[in-house]
């Protein structure tokens, strides 16, 4: 998976090499979503990889959603490498019935974590890469380039304003093993992957102007 290319990139050293990161398989690494589609795969890669002391927690065992919660487990494990996939996620259709759900949800998580990240005593983590989706892209846009001009600002602000090794990627269209393949709530690429030789398909996001 590209995805797990740039994330690996990131986590090299200041050399761009990922000598360090491979050669210290005993660090600890806290994959926030580790049993969705990009986590599950991320720590798959980890687990192929000889990485011995990775930190899985479960919503039942983690809600990553309550700021007590998060701030106990990295009091508790102190990660060196945190790697944020976990979100609410979905569809259009399920973005555009429940907005508040997934802007309040997505808000707690991200801050969460990335606040933590930075108060885990002594410093302890040392990169924390975290995926967007391609939900974040503004709806219309005169030129292709113009799609990048609003950069993700939480991880910008925390490395500006507190020297914290954050960043964001945005890996788009991913689906897989351990993806969300609702018919209602699912993406596109998900949905389609299921059907098989249906005799009426509704299709969201044809392309064209003000049309889904």
């Amino acid at each position: 998976m590209q995805t797990l290319i740039y994330l690996f990139v990131f986590i090299a050293d200041s050399a761009g090499s990922l000598g360090s990161f491979l050669s210290d398989r005993t660090a600890k690494v806290f994959v926030a979503g580790h049993r969705g589609l990009v986590g599950s795969a991320v720590h798959r890669k980890l687990v192929s990889l000889g990485f011995t002391n990775l930190l899985p927690r479960t919503h039942a065992e983690l809600d990553l959603t309550r700021q007590s919660d998060v701030k106990s487990l990295f009091a508790a494990e102190l990660p060196s490498y945190v790697i944020v996939v976990a979100a609410k996620v979905g569809g259009i259709h399920a973005n555009d019935t429940f907005p508040a759900d997934f802007i309040a949800t997505n808000l707690k998580i991200q801050t969460n974590i990335i606040d933590a990240a930075l108060r885990a005593c002594c410093g302890s983590v040392r990169k924390l890469p975290f995926l967007g989706s391609s939900c974040l892209y503004p709806k219309y846009r005169s030129t292709g380039v113009a799609l990048l001009s609003g950069p993700i600002k939480m991880c910008q602000a925390y490395r500006i304003q507190h020297g914290l090794d954050a960043i964001c990627a945005m890996p788009t269209s991913l689906y897989g093993p351990h993806d969300n393949f609702h018919p209602e709530n699912s993406r596109r690429c998900s949905v389609v992957s299921t059907k098989r030789r249906p005799r009426e398909q509704s299709r969201w996001c044809c392309g064209a102007r003000g049309h889904r």
